[in-house]
This record gives structure tokens, sequence and C-alpha cells, in this order.
């Protein structure tokens, strides 16, 4: 603003405005909302409730004006979150600020825009009321159940009761001790709270005094393979056309598309039922690894976490508490054990019996602690910043992420390899990225249009349409009237096959290469002409890695990022693929023979470089990887298919589904309280 007022003298308020519009300026009101809104939020991030309270009540006088400039600039009011209202309210109704509470109803019932948030200031004043009753019943019941506060306070919403309860632990009002599934409450500085454990102090191990010297990966430098892009979300359209509403069967367990058979179902002795605390599951090598991430496993005491494996029968071999949380993890379903990450950045990795094999101190890690300095991260929000942590086949080595940077490391602490990934606004391919997505019937459909067929490579893609546009070209072939509607269609199939914008696919189809960018604005004002540089922070503008894992058979490992590349590096740290799919995939696994990639939406199946099945995940089922095939596993059903993407059939269930297990004879599928045997269903270890 200055800048401009230099150049083209004092304005007047409504040049000033305007000013404001082209730079994408916050006005004053809305600049005061937001500074106002970032210290709220740190003083609730910090539980400094009444500092919080008193910058609650300042964003509420700001809002109303907020609003009006918003409509004025868009048009309309089209934002679904208000933390002042949302976070805030609950603030104001913990610290029994009833005149706040008051002044916020009157706030959003006296404003259309802001109307639908009526029902949640009115739950904010009943929690007010909660929230007292809560204190008062653990005051006069000390010892009693978190699961019979409803009761005591006459609340049907058991969850709802659950969540406050915890704020008010937060707030330091109360404590939690852990008894079976549930806790006993009492009131803080009780005399018959029990001591807490001393806190386990882990060193880092790492024999790096400095941090290990990092190198950008060259995109341009390795082959680039585009795959048919990933839908962030499915329309409700797409939805309704494509997929058939689940029916859930009225039999306990119902077999579908195959000839496998329910041979017996039973009902499990109750010392038997599966404890559904153990909520993660993970096949290995030695059998099926569970997971409880919560800390609420039976028969334990009060513990973090704990882990259990059964053996290739079904029998339990180890079952261990874990003396600390579960933040992060990752099994490998090649290898052996399993790596954790607490929320203290502490890493832990165990063997097949749930023996220590090593624990480190992540944050004292030459190349975090860098990257703390890199980014202002503060100790309390580090664990946000570490993304992944994942164990190789053999458990030599692991690997760590945080924002943009990888690390590998051996056991023994000795680091091997440093590397980052371009920033997203630092570079972009030549081949510019479709908008446009498809279901496995539409990529099939562009398969058939150009006589291709899966399996199949970008290259395989790219050396046919060049033969197919000398064939249909509309320039090639004047006289030919339906030559400009084949090449249309052509360049649709090109560009639903590769996620590459048809404009832009006769480039890719002759050259593919990454380059550097830099993003300008020109803006032009009584006659001047100014070019802006827009920069964003390097952390806004880091390509996050959100999902990481290690190959098979190698030592090599997959790197994913937000941007939705997946960046394949060898041993070393050095590139060797960038495959591009468009979306975050929420897990990778690697089995030797075959690379899965899955999202929210989709599950990628490929072999050197080939993609070799695309498989619709509408109910984002979980996927569980084996030695001879994959299953999608979602709450009553499992999909299973061969490794190559076959599908093979599904078992739908009544109840949940809270074990899944192979033997040799084929598969168990147990809910909490029946067991079913399926004959005819494949082995899952050769």
């Amino acid at each position: 603003m200055g800048l401009f007022r230099r150049l083209f003298g004092r304005k007047t308020p409504e040049n000033n405005r305007h000013e404001e519009l082209i730079l994408g300026l916050p006005s004053q009101a809305s600049a005061n909302y937001f500074a106002t809104m970032g210290k709220m939020q740190e003083a609730i991030r910090t539980r400094n409730y009444e500092r919080a309270a008193e910058l609650v009540r300042d964003n509420l006088k700001q809002i109303p004006g907020w609003v009006r400039e918003h409509c004025r600039e868009y048009g309309s009011f089209d934002i679904r979150s208000i933390p002042a209202i949302e976070k805030g309210g609950r603030v104001l109704a913990f610290i029994g600020d009833d005149e706040g509470l008051v002044d916020m109803h009157n706030i959003v019932s006296s404003m259309p825009e802001l109307r639908a948030w009526t029902k949640i200031v009115e739950e904010h004043q009943h929690d007010r009321h909660l929230f007292q009753a809560i204190i008062e019943a653990v005051r006069t019941h000390p010892n009693c159940l978190q699961t019979d506060i409803k009761n005591l306070i006459r609340e049907e919403d058991a969850r709802h009761v659950a969540n406050l309860i915890a704020y008010i632990e937060r707030a330091g009002k109360i404590v939690r001790i852990k008894t079976g599934c549930t806790h006993r409450l009492m009131l803080t500085g009780s005399k018959d709270i029990p001591p807490k454990p001393p806190k386990r102090i882990v060193q880092c191990h790492r024999k790096d005094r400095q941090p290990m010297k990092c190198f950008e990966v060259d995109l341009s430098s390795i082959p680039y393979v585009p795959l048919p892009h990933s839908p962030s979300n499915w329309t409700e359209s797409q939805v309704n056309f494509l997929v058939d509403k689940v029916d859930y069967p009225e039999d306990f367990f119902v077999i579908h598309d195959t000839d496998w058979q329910v041979v017996s179902v039973e009902k499990i002795p109750f010392k038997e039922r599966p404890d559904t605390a153990f909520r993660l599951m993970y096949p290995t090598q030695a059998g099926l690894l569970a997971i409880d991430d919560l800390g609420n496993a039976e028969d334990m005491g009060e513990i973090e976490s704990a882990a259990l494996r059964y053996d290739r029968s079904g029998n339990v071999a180890v079952k261990r508490a874990l003396s600390h949380n579960v933040y992060r993890l990752s099994v490998h379903p090649c290898g052996h054990g399993l790596i954790a990450m607490s929320r203290e950045c502490v890493l832990h990795a165990y063997d097949d019996n749930l023996e220590l094999l090593f624990e480190t101190q992540l944050a004292d890690a030459p190349e975090i602690k860098a990257l703390q300095k890199r980014f202002v991260i503060q100790n309390d929000q580090l664990k946000n910043h570490i993304r992944c942590v994942a164990l190789s086949e053999d458990a030599t080595r692991y690997l760590f992420t945080a924002v943009d940077e990888a690390c590998c490391v051996d056991s023994s602490g000795q680091g091997l390899w440093h590397i980052k990934l371009p920033i997203k606004e630092g570079w972009e391919r030549i081949a510019t990225p479709s908008d446009k997505y498809g279901t496995s019937t539409d990529i099939q459909h562009a398969l058939t249009l150009m006589g291709l067929s899966l399996p199949i490579t970008p290259e395989e893609i790219k050396q046919r349409y060049r033969a197919l546009a000398k064939q249909w070209h509309p320039d090639l072939h004047p006289n030919n009237p339906e030559a400009e509607q084949r090449m249309k269609e052509i360049n649709a199939a090109a560009e639903m096959l590769t996620g590459i914008d048809a404009n832009a696919f006769q480039r890719y189809a002759e050259k593919a290469q990454y380059r550097n960018v830099l993003k300008q604005t020109k803006i032009e004002m009584d006659g001047t002409k100014i070019v802006v540089n827009f920069i964003a922070g390097e952390l806004l503008a880091s390509d996050w890695i959100y999902a990481a894992a290690f190959a098979a058979g190698s030592d090599s490992v997959y790197l994913a990022s937000y941007s939705g590349r997946i960046v394949h590096v060898d041993k070393n740290g050095k590139g060797l693929h960038a495959y591009d799919i468009g979306n975050i995939p929420t897990k990778i696994v690697d089995t030797g023979d075959y690379l899965y990639l899955l999202t929210g939406t989709r599950l990628y199946v490929i072999q050197d470089n080939k993609l070799h099945t695309l498989v619709d995940t509408f109910y984002s089922g979980d996927l569980v990887v084996a030695q001879t095939g994959f299953g999608l596993l979602e709450k009553k059903r499992l999909r299973w298919y061969r490794k190559d993407g076959t599908y093979l059939g599904s078992v739908d269930t009544k109840n949940p589904i809270r074990r899944v297990y192979s033997i040799p004879d084929g598969m168990v599928v147990e809910t909490r309280q029946r067991r079913a045997l399926i004959r005819g269903a494949p082995v899952w270890w050769e």
C-alpha cells in the first residue's frame, strides 16, 4: 500500500479500497478480525482460557464488520467456519461467561449470514451448565467412573459428555485415571490420586553431531510416470450413478461374487472374543499384527498403547503393553515387527516378539533441530511436522520425514541420506495437470478407444497417441470430415489415462520434463505497469511428505507428497521415478512384485511402472496386504483380490468386522461375538 501511495499520491478511501481488492489485502475490519482470531487460537492452544475468553469477546465485536466486508467483496458469505463462535463459544461456556454467550447469540441471530451458527451457540449455552454439573458430580462422587457421569448429570449423549470431560481435564480441573475400558474421575489435588510413574527419558542414538547434507530431488532427471488422477472426492451424482447402496445382510456372514462357502459359524466364547481395542490390523510375514493405539486393551491396567501378534493359525503368539503412546505407526507387510513414534517424538522399533530393537529421540536428531530453526517450529508443535516413520524390511534402517524432508538412518544411529522435495511453487511440468477425473469404467472406455489394455506404461500411451494422431489429426487430413471429432475423442482418452490436460498432451507426447517457474502478477494503474511477485512463506510453499514406505527386497523408499507425487528413491536417496496421481495417497505398499498406492477414492496396482488395475474405493476401505493378495477392509465388508488386482470375492457381515486372518484351509472372519470359517478363500501366505 505504501508503494502505491508513493506512486499515485494520496487516495480517497474508495481508491484505497480499490487498491486493497487488487492486491488481495484485507481491509481494516477483516485485518483486525484475523489478527485477534490468531491470538485467540494461540491462547486456546496454550490453555490460557481466561485470556482466550477476553480475545473471544473482542473477536465477536469484529465479526459483523468482517461479515459485511466479505459480502461486499465476494457477493455472498460462504465461510464454513468461524473459530470465535465454534471454539471460542466453548471457552465462554467453560469459564461460565453467560453475558458473553448472550452477546454471541444476539450477533448470530441478528445477521442472516450467521443464522447457521445459532444452533451451535445454543449448544454452548447448554454446555455452560453441563460443565458445572460435571465438576459438581465429580466433587460429590469422587472416584466415580466416567461412564456413570451421564446418569449423574442426567444427560443422554454419552459421547458429548465424554468430550466435555476431556476438555475439563485439559483445563486442569479434574484428573482421569484409567480403569479397564473407562476412567475414574477425581478433582485435581485430591489426595487419592496415585502418583504418576516417572517418565522414561530416551536419548537420541544418532552418531552424527551435524545434520547430513540435504540434497533436493531433481525431478527433471528421473522418469515421470503420469497416472489417471485420483479424485479428491466423488460428487453425489457420480456415487449414486456408479455405486449401489450397501445393504448389509440379515445373516451374520454372506459371500458375494465367488464360490467360497461359509462352512461354519460359531459363537465365540467370552474369553476368546477379539478385544475391540486392537482396532488396527497389519498382515506380516509372521502372521497378523494388531495395535491398540488408544490404550483401551482389556485386563492390561492403565496403559498408553498395546500390541499383539497372532500366528498364521490365528493363535495369540505375543501380547504386550507398550511404554508409550502411538502417534505415528508403520508396519512393513513383508518384514517383521513395527515402528512407532510417540507424541513426544520418541521413535520405538520392535521385532516380531514385540521386543525393543532400538529407540531414539527424534527431537534431538541434528536434521530435526536444523528443520526447527529453518521453519521456526516450537517443540510442542514438532509432532505435527513429523508426518511419517518407516522401518525397512530387515529392520536395519529406518526413515522419518518432516515437512518436505526425508532422512534415512541405520539402526545403530548412523545417518545414511537426507533429501528434500522441490517446493510446489518452484517447479511445474510442461504437461499441465487435468482437472477431470474418471471412474474405472471411464478408464476402461478410454483404453478401448485407443486400442490399449492393462497393464500399460505411460510410454505405450504416448506411442499409441502419436500413431493415432498421424491417422486422425485434422491438419494432416483436411479432407476427412471425421478427423476433427476422432481427434477430440483421442485427446479426451489420453487425458483420462494420464491426468494431463488434453490441450497440453501433444507437448507431453513429444517431451516431458519439470522446470522452475517464477509466478508473477502484472497490475496496470493510471498508465503505470507494476509487476508484483507474490511470495509465500517456505513452510506454506513446501510440498509436505504425507506418506512414506520402504520397498520389499531392497532398501529403496517411496515418498508421497501433498501435491500427489510419489517419488521413488534408491537406497542412497537418488531418484528413480516420479509418479503423479494428483491426490495424497494414504498408504503406500511395495511387495517386491507390485506397488500399491491407496487414496481416499482409488487404489492403483502397478508393476514395473505399468498400471495393472484401478479399484474404486468409495467406502474408504483400509488396504490389507498379504503375500499372495490384498484386501479392502471396510466396517462390515472385506473384498479380496489377487496381488495383480484381480477381484476374487467379498464377505459381508451383519456386525462390524473385528479380526480377519488366514489359515491353511481358508479364511476366518470374526465379529465381536461370532466367528466364521470360509472355505475356498485363498491362503495369504505361499
